[in-house]
């Protein structure tokens, strides 16, 4: 994807978004120090050209009981075209895999995984994770403590 020239207003738009998505257009023009016409606009340009690519809320996971994090690396075996296709495609059906990032060094994955508790991690590892495509090696990394966690990018 090309990157896209965005002037001050639209950074101070995208900094506020990232806080308050759920903010009024209202509001947010006021913030802005415009009005709500060229503000809206300013935002469907930022969603058009995919700068802004969705709106969500955030779940805090220990409410819902899934108070485990693990990090898997993962190391394949192979790495022929249609085999980390089908393990692409096996990783994305997993909806314990919040993430799934391809990466240098040890190992060819790294998996973000969230569980209840280590016995349900452990149930994951046998009946979802081992069952991936042309995995060699995996080594997890159980999450003790949380320092920081973000998911507001920083607007240079």
């Amino acid at each position: 994807m090309q990157s896209v020239r965005l002037d001050d207003i639209d950074k101070e738009i995208l900094r506020i978004l990232q806080k308050e998505g759920r903010i009024s257009n209202k509001d947010l023009a006021e913030r802005i120090n415009l009005t709500t016409t060229p503000t809206l606009e300013r935002v469907r340009r930022l969603e058009r050209e995919g700068v802004i690519s969705g709106y969500e809320a955030k779940v805090n996971p220990e409410t819902i009981d899934l108070r485990l994090n693990a990090f898997v690396t993962i190391t394949l075996s192979a790495h022929r075209l249609r085999l980390l296709d089908e393990f692409t495609s096996a990783v994305k059906a997993i909806p314990e895999i919040l993430a799934c990032y391809n990466t240098t060094g040890d190992g060819d994955f790294l998996l973000h995984i969230v569980a209840k508790d280590v016995e349900d991690y452990e149930s994951i590892m046998r009946t979802k994770l081992a069952t991936l495509p042309d995995v060699q090696r995996m080594y997890t990394s159980i999450v003790l403590n949380v320092i920081k966690e973000q998911t507001n990018i920083p607007i240079p």
